[in-house]
């Protein structure tokens, strides 16, 4: 097959269009990932690029991995020498190889957030504080969402103005100082460190660069502050970079996404070539109308229709219910007619929700009715307890200074050293400068330990070391395999009520496997490489699609993923969108902008059919309230939803949708003739100035910058603009 074969007139343009700085606005469903393989594989068979000079990054390893064996069957040759991988993965493989000029090790841990948790708890601990007045769980976040603005401790400290927050900078700083000492890096740090390497050795920047003529970033649009100056770091001597996303799918502000980055990439790029993947080769026309209909009443956004050649289709079904528990009747007796229809299988079906919660009313539907399901978000497999045990003696293993990881095992299966024991230990270790691992090798200056713990404690010792000295000789999954044998977890475990004994060797088993492929398909089958790999996989990494179950999941987990039945539930204001005014100072509009993408990336996951519902009653925070249809749903055109599911309720989002202020045109030949240079007013921004303009008549889209900073690109027919 010729790299070029089966691509649209558009597509075919990018794949084409390999120098100098390129924007592929691509919609839901348009082939994003069949452009990016295929110009990958066009760089390398023919503009004989080196595959090694190429960087390609995404978000999910799952994929990363898809864009890799893609680019491999049309070159026809493995490519294992090109960097294609997420973010993360791809900054700790810098990270590794640049680790002393950043204060580490090279055999550092990445620690996922049940590791955060544990050492936060810690901290606090240490700091004598309050845990109900300073939750951990809410200082995580409030660390994760700094290092996302790449604000660092020393800088949030000097912000912090209340009380409240020079304890959180507290916090913060010990946090960050117990990471370094226990040679570990969180999730944010992998892509904040690496920035500032780059920023602090222009050597190594410089080293960078000149190993990467071609960029290639996916999902631009999810893109945060660290990520995009990693990007622009990389782009800046070549100029050689194409990144594809779609800015009416921008839904991760809460997790530091910054829709800026796509709005301004032209701006950042003068000679930026734009082109627009608008053919959806997912959904039915119904469908699109619908999606497209609702995206346009937001303003912060680069504008595209979709369409396509699916012109049939059944229209969308719109549900009013009494309450959740009618809404989970209703959904699953719907799934069982169409199963039963021949038409569809349980695992084509996916069930999208605003909030973790609505799950629990919906599971038990299904429970009801006999429905195999899966919860995409529930507990990770990498999270439960067994699984978390083996892996904190392979981090042990590798990393002898990651205390979370000793705490987690010294008496883990229990050998009978108690809690007093090894807060004794830890004294020891702080006094003289070590980690608790190393400490135990220093058992006989430790006068306040039980003769019996410690030797229980040296012989935890010998037997880490004696895994220690054989990793080098081992593969990932043969070390495992010597672990949960020789550690007695097994014995352990068996000691359980026989069914979760059961559950828990099969998890183990399960883990066990998981290395043996990762060996089989890695060029390094080192413990290293294995822990870097689980250390950065997703939930949706861990989504099977191949099990006849129906799939429930969180709009937000939804993206990127299709199926040929949607039902979207909870469609309430209120609870979709949810808006919380001021949160994290974000303005109301721009929050309703998001929730509304978010509307829209539900709906374009749909390939045949549309199921939509919401509940008049529901019981939320330990109350019933009553509840109104979203706003939203007034946004789709009448004529899209069937009749016989059309309802009264609607009307007030119809009605406001009618009434909105039509946009003041000025007197000429053309419908707007704004220029360059022109100034203008804007209800809600203020007054600005036109910096580009795009298409013709009330369609005509500008590029405003607006005498508050922000620059916001706006749509003439729905702006409101008037002559400033």
């Amino acid at each position: 097959m010729s790299i070029l074969d089966g691509l649209n007139e558009s597509q075919l343009e990018a794949v084409r269009t390999v120098e100098g700085p390129l924007l592929i606005l691509a919609g839901a469903g348009s082939g994003k990932t069949r452009v990016l393989t295929r110009r990958i594989a066009f760089l390398a068979a023919e503009q004989n690029v080196l595959v090694d000079r190429i960087l390609a990054m995404t978000f999910t390893n799952k994929a990363a991995g898809e864009m890799r064996e893609r680019v491999e069957d049309l070159l026809e040759r493995s490519c294992r020498g090109m960097w294609i991988g997420t973010f993360h993965s791809l900054c700790a493989r810098i990270l590794r190889s640049e680790a002393e000029s950043v204060g580490l090790q090279q055999n550092f841990s990445i620690y996922d957030t049940t590791d955060q948790m544990a050492l936060l708890r810690r901290v606090v601990r240490d700091q004598e504080m309050s845990e109900k007045q300073y939750p951990p769980r809410q200082i995580r976040a409030r660390i994760s969402r700094e290092k996302n603005r790449m604000v660092d401790v020393a800088m949030f400290s000097q912000r912090a103005s209340t009380y409240y927050e020079q304890e959180i900078a507290r916090v913060y700083r010990q946090y960050q100082d117990a990471l370094r000492q226990n040679n570990a890096v969180d999730f944010d740090d992998l892509l904040v460190t690496t920035v500032r390497l780059f920023q602090n050795h222009p050597e190594v920047l410089e080293k960078y660069q000149n190993q990467f003529d071609y960029l290639l970033i996916d999902e631009y649009q999810d893109t945060n502050r660290p990520q995009y100056l990693f990007a622009q770091y990389l782009a800046e001597k070549h100029k050689n970079i194409c990144v594809v996303g779609d800015d009416d799918q921008s839904i991760y502000a809460w997790r530091g996404a910054d829709l800026r980055n796509i709005l301004d990439f032209e701006q950042d790029y003068p000679s930026t070539k734009v082109i627009r993947l608008e053919q959806n080769y997912r959904s039915t026309q119904i469908i699109l109308e619908a999606s497209n209909a609702v995206i346009r009443h937001n303003l912060g956004r680069k504008g595209k229709e979709l369409w396509t050649e699916r012109v049939s289709g059944d229209p969308i079904r719109l549900k009013r219910c009494q309450d959740e528990r009618e809404e989970a009747r209703w959904v699953s007796g719907a799934m069982q007619d169409l199963k039963q229809s021949g038409k569809y299988r349980y695992q084509n079906m996916g069930v999208l929700y605003r909030t973790n919660a609505q799950s629990r009313a919906l599971e038990d539907g299904m429970r009801r009715a006999g429905i195999p399901y899966d919860i995409v978000g529930d507990v990770r497999f990498y999270e439960r307890k067994e699984v978390k045990d083996i892996l904190a003696y392979l981090k042990l293993v590798a990393n002898p200074r990651d205390s979370v990881s000793f705490s987690r095992i010294i008496n883990t299966p229990r050998r009978g050293i108690g809690d007093t024991s090894v807060s004794r230990l830890d004294d020891f270790a702080m006094r003289e400068g070590l980690s608790p691992y190393a400490a135990l090798a220093h058992l006989e200056a430790v006068e306040t330990i039980p003769a019996r713990a410690k030797k229980m404690m040296a012989t935890f010792y010998e037997m880490v070391e004696a895994f220690r000295a054989e990793m080098g000789q081992l593969r990932a999954d043969q070390l495992a395999e010597k672990i949960v044998s020789e550690t007695g977890y097994l014995e352990e475990v068996n000691k359980l009520a026989p069914g979760e004994a059961e559950s828990r060797r099969n998890h183990i088993q399960e883990l066990l496997t998981d290395m043996e492929v990762f060996v089989e398909q890695s060029e390094d089958v080192s413990l290293e490489a294995y822990l870097r790999n689980v250390s950065l996989v997703t939930d949706v990494d861990q989504w099977a699609a191949d099990a006849d179950r129906v799939t429930l999941m969180t709009l937000h987990s939804a993206k990127g993923l299709e199926f040929p039945l949607v039902f979207i539930c909870g469609l309430e204001d209120g609870l979709f969108p949810i808006i919380r005014p001021g949160e994290d100072g974000v303005a109301e509009e721009e929050a309703m902008e998001e929730e509304r993408r978010l509307f829209y990336v539900g709906i374009t996951r749909a390939q045949d059919r549309l199921f939509l519902s919401y509940a008049a009653l529901r019981r939320r925070y330990g109350g019933t309230s009553s509840s109104s249809v979203s706003r939203f749903v007034g946004e789709i055109p009448e004529d899209l939803i069937d009749s016989e599911f059309r309802i009264s309720e609607i009307t007030p989002s119809r009605e406001r949708k009618k009434t909105k202020p039509r946009p003041v045109l000025l007197p000429s030949g053309d419908a707007f003739p704004m220029e360059r240079g022109t100034w203008v007013y804007h209800p809600a921004w203020g007054r600005g100035q036109i910096q580009n303009r795009s298409g013709t008549g009330q369609n005509t889209k500008l590029q405003i910058r607006f005498e508050g900073g922000e620059t916001k690109t706006v749509v003439v027919k729905f702006a409101n603009l008037q002559s400033g």
